[in-house]
């Protein structure tokens, strides 16, 4: 059977907008490419779906009222959610059993197909004593971007991507930096959303002066 555990982490936020599973098997063991869905009663898509990625994991942004979520995944016992509006970002974890397969989610788009995940297998930099503009080399064709100082980029907001990206002052001037990518896209079937693994990006230690 199916079940779900307690939350194991969140942060307070100004933005009350993201929730996310971590989707585990019986074993404790991530289950990677669970179907996911996010919405309401009798429209499960209605706030976007998305599949779970190498840690298990898939975060939507969702309004600050009650929602439904819905796992599942082909030889595991699908799980409905009924969750309650929330003021704070929330990662929960989900196990899933084996067995019949209960409820579905169903997230196919093209972002599933071959290929078509988003994967940033370089960074060009390019600095000098007014900009710093980095250039990822990356597959998937990304529609945003966030970057921060540290690996925790959950509570920054996405930007919309193009080919650079120009990096405010603040993070300009510091050793390094973590630049995360998704695709997020609109289909018949609601939201969809594939992320790249946030990354490290070394930067030049020091700048002339102006």
């Amino acid at each position: 059977m199916a079940a779900a555990s307690a939350a194991f982490s969140f942060s307070a936020t100004a933005h009350a907008s993201q929730f996310g599973v971590r989707v585990v098997d019986q074993a404790g063991m991530p289950v990677e490419g669970a179907s996911v869905c996010f919405g309401l009663q009798g429209s499960y898509q209605q706030f976007g779906t998305a599949f779970t990625d190498e840690q298990g994991q898939a975060i939507a942004e969702v309004p600050n009222i009650p929602f439904v979520v819905t796992v599942s995944k082909t030889r595991f016992s699908g799980i409905r959610l009924n969750e309650p509006g929330r003021g704070f970002n929330l990662v929960k974890q989900v196990t899933l059993a084996e067995g019949i397969p209960g409820p579905r989610c169903k997230a196919g788009s093209t972002l599933t197909d071959a290929g078509s995940s988003i994967k940033i297998s370089n960074v060009e930099v390019v600095a000098n004593a007014q900009t710093t503009v980095l250039t990822p080399i990356v597959s998937g064709e990304p529609t945003e971007y966030r970057v921060g100082s540290s690996d925790s980029l959950d509570s920054l907001q996405w930007r919309a991507m193009d080919t650079s990206i120009l990096l405010p002052r603040a993070l300009a001037g510091l050793d390094e930096v973590y630049l995360q990518l998704r695709r997020y896209e609109g289909t018949d079937n609601g939201w969809i959303e594939a992320r790249s693994k946030s990354i490290q990006v070394y930067l030049p230690a020091s700048y002339p002066s102006l």
